[in-house]
């Protein structure tokens, strides 16, 4: 925050020049404390990880307190909810063997070696990564033509500002969906056509070699630091219906190195409690068959990053809203 000179301290976290504590009795974000300017920081949620306003004493999805213990609010994440009904008592959903769901590390041509993370065949949910195929030319040449050539916005929800810069884009069959997750919308833009060179790379390495199959959507992130992320969520949005049918999500990470990170819902006892996959420059990540029904994901704040990030992460609308032109066509 640029600090008036005449000022010792900063008016918004009262830490001093030096970092030290500022005579509001405390510092900046890290040493927890009070600025002249009477606010506290914001801090993360220990229960979703979701990112909380300092002038607010539990988290306004789960209503748990920053120490930890259950708030006076009502409500809260998936854990609360109670469990889907299992398929049988050893499995959550129906074996591959029943339904035929193959995974991109099996119709991958050879060479392109999926290294999954998550391989839950009782959820019937995998989460994956392809170390980068591409060379340094490439991925810079992705990183400037998508943050050149994209309209980033940056929407307003209930809380202020989401943490990070977003676009929505749809291919050129005329859809004109919204994406919209809570209270946020983002208006569609379409495919422009370093977006159809780089799906011309991308999607045969995932064994999507006819450009029929290929997504019709991608959601689009952009990280300026390690101080930007997206809270613990599911991509459960009606236009894919990840919740009732086995989906797949594509994604391509460029720029800085960034955590990823997924939760079980409803963990089963003595369950991993987090999978975590670090994404580089250029690296290939997929969610597949019922994960976002199953499990959530985030990319959590990092204070040793202080790079960029792009996130193109492709998917594919099957209930197209009944305004969109698409929709009506079928």
């Amino acid at each position: 925050m640029n600090v008036f000179a005449s000022k010792n301290e900063c008016f918004k976290c009262g830490a001093t020049k030096d970092d030290s504590g500022g005579g509001g009795g405390g510092g900046g974000k890290d040493k927890g404390g009070k600025g002249k300017g009477g606010k506290n920081p914001d801090w993360d949620c220990p229960k979703c990880g979701m990112s909380v306003f300092g002038s607010k004493d539990e988290c306004f999805k789960c209503h748990v307190r920053k120490d930890g213990s259950k708030g006076k609010g009502k409500g809260g994440g998936p854990h609360d909810a109670p469990a889907p009904e299992r398929f049988s008592e050893a499995q959550w959903e129906k074996p591959r063997t029943e339904n035929g769901l193959q995974t991109l590390g099996e119709i991958a041509p050879q060479g392109m070696e999926w290294s999954y993370v998550l391989n839950d065949e009782s959820r019937r949910s995998f989460a994956a990564y392809l170390s980068c195929p591409f060379t340094k030319e490439q991925t810079g040449q992705f990183f400037e033509q998508s943050k050149e050539g994209t309209d980033w916005q940056q929407p307003e929800g209930a809380h202020g500002p989401i943490p990070r810069k977003t676009a929505w884009m749809v291919d050129r069959s005329g859809c004109n969906c919204m994406y919209r997750y809570g209270s946020i919308e983002v208006p569609p833009q379409i495919y422009p056509q370093w977006m159809m060179e780089v799906m011309t790379l991308i999607m045969p390495m995932c064994g999507l070699s006819d450009p029929r199959m290929w997504p019709n959507c991608c959601n689009m992130n952009l990280y300026e630091d390690g101080g930007m992320s997206v809270g613990w969520h599911s991509d459960d949005e009606a236009l894919f219906q990840g919740k009732f049918n086995d989906i797949r999500i594509i994604s391509l990470s460029l720029g800085v190195r960034r955590k990823f990170e997924l939760r079980a819902n409803w963990p089963d006892k003595g369950e991993m409690a987090v999978r975590t996959m670090m994404l580089g420059d250029g690296d290939l990540c997929t969610m597949e068959g019922m994960t976002q029904k199953h499990f959530q994901h985030r990319v959590p704040k990092e204070g040793n990053v202080n790079g960029p990030r792009i996130n193109l992460t492709w998917r594919w609308n099957v209930k197209h809203t009944p305004k969109c032109p698409v929709g009506r066509k079928r």
